[in-house]
């Protein structure tokens, strides 16, 4: 079997540190539209010399466009459901996003791929200087950042990383990590947080607590515990893998078999199928050596971004068909 590269490669997916911020004077739920336009605009002018931001007003976006963002990780479900009032400022690479009005008056996030919280949090750092340059920002000497959640006091940040874990998934030991992790006061959910279930071996794992750390100590915490999760599945995959090799090169080729000759595929099939040839290429049995477009690809067939992208709204019948047309297309290219 192939030694993989670095127990890295492939595993982390993407690190996003977030910030929970509100203004005083307001509530964290303003419901004013003056008020609310006024906050929106002076979010936008703050963010001017930062980068170059699109700013989307909720309200005037489609079900469609509002899904496909938050498929693509940009804003949240709670920014839809108070899009009379929501907006959202991303910048030209989606690695930046400001949400105005969503549980909070402002959250801030920064998403990097790989192993980078401390360079997502520098970079959302200046973003955070720049907003509160310009709002007085609702802050207690005693309990720090004032939120509308509890449990965001504090420092207001959201340290999280997303993993790919098939093989501490498929030995079992991925509930004993869990366990570890929740001790240390961390927590690991599905791919979209509270509530989402680990699709494709994948899992995300963040602080629970804000309160009574510095950032860079949350910083600190998750990074190493991460670090050392990644190092056990590599080593979970040599053990589980190294042993079933013919098994193992069967399932994951097979499966990219009926990915590049699917006629009509489902998305819950094509995340099971995907795991696998991502599992088969980290292994070096099959031919793909950028694993970040395996993950691209995971986004952009979701339903809401397969329907933005063929520009109408698809029935399910018509997604399966152009989905197993755009997977089989772009996986034969990255074999190239």
């Amino acid at each position: 079997m192939t030694t993989l590269k670095s127990y890295a490669d492939g595993t982390v997916i993407t690190s996003r540190v977030r910030l929970a911020r509100n203004l005083s004077g307001y509530p964290f739920r303003v419901k004013n539209a003056a008020e609310t336009k006024d906050i929106i605009k002076k979010v936008y002018r703050s963010l001017t010399g930062c980068d170059t931001f699109n700013l989307y007003y909720a309200a005037n976006l489609s079900e469609i466009q509002l899904e496909a963002m938050k498929e693509r990780y940009l804003i949240s479900q709670a920014l839809i459901d108070n899009k009379q009032f929501g907006a959202a400022l991303i910048n030209t690479d989606e690695t930046l996003s400001v949400m105005v009005h969503e549980e909070d008056v402002i959250r801030e996030q920064c998403v990097f791929k790989g192993l980078k919280l401390f360079s997502a949090y520098n970079r959302l750092d200046e973003i955070d200087n720049e907003i509160a340059k310009n709002l007085d920002i609702a802050f207690d000497d005693r309990l720090g950042y004032l939120t509308a959640c509890p449990t965001n006091l504090g420092t207001g940040l959201r340290a999280s990383v997303m993993m790919f874990l098939p093989a501490l998934t498929e030995s079992g030991k991925i509930n004993y990590i869990i366990d570890e992790v929740e001790d240390m006061g961390l927590t690991v959910r599905g791919a979209y947080g509270e509530g989402s279930s680990a699709e494709g071996f994948t899992y995300q794992i963040s602080n629970e607590v804000t309160l009574g750390l510095s950032e860079l100590e949350i910083l600190k915490m998750v990074n190493e515990t991460c670090e050392r999760i990644a190092a056990e599945e590599a080593s979970e995959m040599e053990k589980l893998y190294g042993k079933r090799q013919l098994f193992t090169m069967d399932r994951t080729r097979k499966s990219f078999g009926i990915l590049t000759n699917a006629v009509l595929l489902g998305y819950k099939e094509f995340l099971e199928r995907i795991a696998e040839v991502k599992l088969g290429a980290m292994l070096g049995m099959i031919n793909i050596t950028d694993l970040d477009k395996i993950d691209d690809l995971i986004i952009k067939v979701r339903p809401a971004n397969l329907c933005e992208n063929y520009g109408k709204i698809l029935n399910a019948t018509d997604r399966d068909l152009v989905r197993a047309e755009v997977v089989g297309r772009q996986l034969l290219k990255l074999k190239e």
